[in-house]
């Protein structure tokens, strides 16, 4: 008796193997790709973090396609050298489709590996016009475009902050040179007064360079000339670290200008790291989450799992869930059908709606004008 026991409970493990081991029933992988480790690797966490939220979800709901999702991730270091390598790599490990990079020049790097391979890949924060310029359909961002937020910032420092010489300074990367481009190229464009060109006079364009691990750079020989050209704002394209770097020589010179900056510096270590000096700047982001009704779901559950809230895992978290959502309604994994699937649908998100143009940009990018007050990174209200 005993016998017969063991042997039907033999066949009957061999046959839910069996099962398991069907195609259909392998798990559905998503690549994650970003600056896991080094100077980014906060952002690179939040990111992952994003995703994570949204994948334990759909895992707990029984996964897509009766199907787990599993995520394999790959750390970039911010290099776009590193990126192409990740992307190959993810593309040889079967997965479905891409969440990031996080830097632009790795985004685009990475881009003419997915689109070889048809897989969609859907950054969160790679915000340089150049990555959807590309022709590839198969790209896509939740974020915004840098020429939409340097426009914002551009008619922030004209009729709030009322200045009339600026100096600009990016960090020679994809993202930093080229937002510190797009805000030049707006100063005029939104000046009130159409008669004066420019509207503002740049005093000085400098490239400063990027702070490597563990070091401080020191920016003395771009900052001391701006003691004399008195510019009323400094404009910053470029990261969280050296963007605090730059803000602390900046106190230590006692140079009175204001200081605005992109996306890419809302990042606690910029708060961390530029302590008191950080008091008091601006820069363009999106809305709170807080005072995005669709998004008490998202800000309540990453709260409670992770703790701090990271800038751009909303934007992340909602690039799982579209991407996944996308494999749902697609009913297959194939690349084609769901890039199909998310250049001709809508979905629903802590965002909001989102959806892309043909282009695969989203259409409502609503960049608003934060500062830090109390050490603390609190949006401008209107």
């Amino acid at each position: 008796m005993m016998k017969r026991q063991v042997a039907f409970l033999t066949a009957l493990v061999l046959a839910f193997a069996a099962i398991g081991c069907r195609p259909g029933r392998e798990p559905i992988k998503i690549g994650v790709a970003g600056p896991l480790t080094g100077e980014q690797g906060k952002a690179g966490q939040d990111i992952l973090h994003g995703v994570q939220l949204a994948v334990s979800e759909w895992n707990a709901r029984g996964g897509v396609l009766g199907r787990r999702v599993v995520i394999v991730a790959g750390d970039d270091r911010a290099s776009d050298k590193e990126a192409a390598a990740i992307a190959a790599t993810l593309c040889n490990q079967g997965v479905v489709g891409i969440i990031g990079h996080y830097n632009s020049h790795c985004s685009i790097a990475a881009s003419q590996i997915y689109h070889q391979q048809g897989i969609p890949q859907i950054s969160p924060a790679s915000t340089n016009p150049k990555f959807t310029e590309q022709g590839y359909e198969n790209v896509f961002r939740t974020c915004g475009r840098d020429d939409q937020q340097g426009q914002v910032a551009a008619g922030f420092a004209l009729r709030s902050l009322a200045v009339k010489k600026v100096a600009i300074f990016h960090d020679g990367t994809t993202y930093g040179q080229g937002l510190a481009q797009e805000f030049k190229r707006s100063l005029p464009l939104v000046s009130e007064d159409k008669k004066k060109e420019p509207p503002v006079t740049v005093v000085s364009e400098q490239q400063i360079p990027l702070a490597a691990e563990g070091t401080v750079p020191d920016y003395g020989r771009y900052l001391d000339p701006l003691l004399s050209l008195s510019p009323d704002l400094i404009y910053f394209g470029g990261n969280y670290p050296e963007a605090a770097i730059l803000v602390r020589q900046m106190k230590e010179r006692k140079i009175e200008a204001k200081f605005l900056a992109g996306d890419a510096i809302a990042n606690s270590v910029f708060l961390k790291v530029g302590g008191i000096a950080a008091e008091g700047i601006y820069f363009t982001f999106g809305p709170a989450v807080e005072d995005m009704p669709q998004a008490g779901h998202f800000y309540g559950s990453f709260k409670a799992r992770y703790g701090e809230l990271g800038p751009f895992s909303i934007y992340a978290y909602d690039a799982a869930n579209v991407l996944l959502e996308a494999v749902r309604r697609a009913g297959a994994t194939a690349g084609d059908a769901l890039v199909k699937i998310l250049h001709s649908e809508s979905f629903g998100g802590a965002l909001g709606d989102i959806k892309f143009d043909a282009k695969g940009d989203i259409m409502v990018a609503p960049y608003v004008v934060w500062t830090v007050k109390g050490g603390e990174f609190v949006p401008l209200k209107p």
